[in-house]
């Protein structure tokens, strides 16, 4: 009984909180669900907007958006924000952090001050630093460890069965691969094979989950009180899994700190997250990112993001792949892609063999345009003292508010992509296939440049799913015909390049797969879109392709 009491008065207090607190929006900007100009009429809005995102997101983006305008969209968590026309994206990826901030709005959004068990981790960015100075200059190093973790993953859980058809239930097997495969690079061996420390991992984005939920209806009175209560199972999960985190940390600080002593000392540091945290806190002197209980900490964000986002991208590539229709021989294509690329590389996976993987990029890009599990695109808070000013239509953004472009309808436009519903895995390879036979007059500059914005490690203002702008997770220089797209290496869409195209390439290589008559149906969770937690696929070994 007392639970209904305290959910109804979280309920009654989330009423109060937004019809005493109005935003300061802009009031030349339409409110979406709003009905009325009472009190009470923006809150009711938020709250409904969970249950009617769908519906009034694709109306107010055929309204609006396609037509240049903005529009506030209401949120059930009390923060609204302001949605931006596509024409306007590259806008607002351009602005400076100190006019409108992505780091202010992911904290908030993730509610770092209480889920991540220290508010410190999501204010210092502190990992952030370590993978963007580290990653991406080692992660093709890290790729035959990645492959092989890979194939141990699956060997164990998949099986060698080349006569029995066995169910797998998709997405908890590809969090549980994707957890082994990451922490091989975060925690290395054989902390990554440990089931009870990876579950530990992959139960903590669950207690991040609720956290945010619960502290989404929490009036900001409350919240020095409601969120350290809130905050409780994430720091239960951080005190589990530290038991087995920390011994390792603790260890490789002694062996580094002797390797400083004692040059001549036959050691070296495995190539993974902790050695590279260690060596940079050591090199840039800070004393509080080197206490091993911070370490263990860092952990947990860097777990958070890697798993959930290659889980969910991972499970929906393959429902779209196993559920296209047969006569298209998309699984065929990409096994074969990814049997030759392999063969041509002597067997071993390295960044040009993974750049040759064209199809099977192609149909991870396509994936994400139409599966991606976020609405909104290029997310920012306003940290400017006077606001953030459109001069196109003469409003301005306040202090504190949150302005952002809505991904999934753009991404579904069929102004911009053709029959935009539908899955076409080679959608963007056909155009760089296409590109390529062209004679060599016909391949302009501007055409050249546009296939260079069709990989899957590459944004455009038609294309968010990674974000744009310089805060977009950027990737590595590479060649095209002659002319190169540099940019900044980071580590997101890097890593999760060369980890899905491997998934999917031992995947194909070693198992034969159902088709899926029909495509599970996604989740809807208010603004969010994740694959059915439920669905399974059949699989089988395939002959010949067992290792002794």
């Amino acid at each position: 009984m007392w639970v209904v009491v305290i959910l109804v008065l979280f309920f009654v207090a989330s009423l109060l909180r937004t019809a005493l607190r109005r935003a300061d929006l802009p009031c030349s900007l339409p409110w979406i669900g709003k009905t009325s100009n009472g009190p009470f009429s923006e809150c009711l809005a938020n709250l409904k907007s969970y249950s009617n995102f769908r519906t009034w997101s694709a109306e107010s983006y055929a309204k609006y958006s396609q037509n240049g305008r903005s529009y506030i969209f209401p949120n059930v968590s009390g923060r609204p924000k302001i949605i931006l026309p596509n024409s306007k994206a590259k806008w607002l990826a351009d602005i400076t952090d100190d006019v409108a901030s992505p780091a202010a709005a992911h904290y908030e959004m993730l509610e770092g001050e209480y889920a991540f068990t220290s508010p410190f981790l999501l204010t210092s960015m502190f990992h952030e630093h370590i993978l963007h100075r580290n990653l991406a200059r080692h992660l093709t190093g890290l790729a035959p460890g990645t492959w092989a973790e890979l194939s141990r993953t699956f060997d164990e859980k998949w099986g060698s069965d080349t006569v029995q058809w066995k169910t797998i239930c998709v997405v908890p097997n590809m969090m549980h691969t994707v957890a082994r495969a990451s922490n091989r690079i975060f925690v290395g061996v054989p902390l990554c094979r440990d089931e009870t420390y990876l579950q530990h991992m992959c139960n903590f984005a669950q207690d991040v989950t609720i956290c945010i939920t619960l502290m989404s209806f929490v009036p900001r009175l409350l919240r020095p009180l409601i969120g350290p209560l809130a905050s409780v199972p994430t720091k239960l999960r951080w005190s589990k899994a530290k038991k087995y985190t920390l011994p390792v940390i603790r260890k490789r600080l002694e062996d580094i700190q002797r390797k400083k002593r004692e040059p001549d000392w036959k050691w070296e540091a495995p190539d993974d997250y902790i050695t590279w945290h260690i060596e940079t806190a050591m090199a840039e002197e800070k004393a509080k990112e080197m206490e091993p209980e911070m370490i263990s900490r860092f952990l947990l964000p860097i777990n958070f993001a890697a798993i959930h986002t290659s889980t969910f991208t991972i499970s929906t590539t393959l429902f779209n792949l196993l559920s296209s229709d047969p006569k298209e021989r998309y699984i065929e294509q990409l096994r074969e892609e990814a049997e030759r690329v392999l063969a041509e590389h002597d067997g071993v996976w390295t960044k040009q063999a993974l750049n040759q993987m064209v199809k099977t990029d192609s149909a991870i890009r396509e994936s994400l345009r139409l599966s991606n599990f976020a609405t909104d695109g290029i997310t920012r808070k306003v940290t400017a003292k006077d606001g953030l000013y459109n001069e196109d239509e003469g409003w301005t953004a306040p202090h504190g508010s949150y302005i952002a472009v809505d991904l999934y309808n753009m991404q579904h436009d069929p102004e911009i992509y053709d029959d935009p519903f539908a899955y076409k895995a080679f959608r963007f390879s056909d155009m760089r296939e296409e590109y390529e036979r062209k004679p060599a007059e016909e391949r302009t500059e501007q055409l050249t440049l546009k296939m260079l914005q069709l990989g899957l490690v590459t944004t455009g203002e038609t294309f968010l799913s990674f974000g744009h702008g310089k805060h977009a997770w950027q990737v590595e220089s590479y060649d095209l015909q002659g002319y190169t797209a540099n940019q900044q290496s980071s580590p997101g869409r890097f890593f999760i390049n060369q980890e899905l195209k491997m998934l999917i390439a031992y995947i194909l290589i070693n198992y034969d797969i159902q088709h899926l008559p029909e495509r599970p149906k996604d989740k809807w969770l208010g603004t969010f879109v994740i694959p059915d937690p439920t669905a399974t696929i059949q699989i089988r070994r395939r002959p010949g392709t067992i290792r002794t």
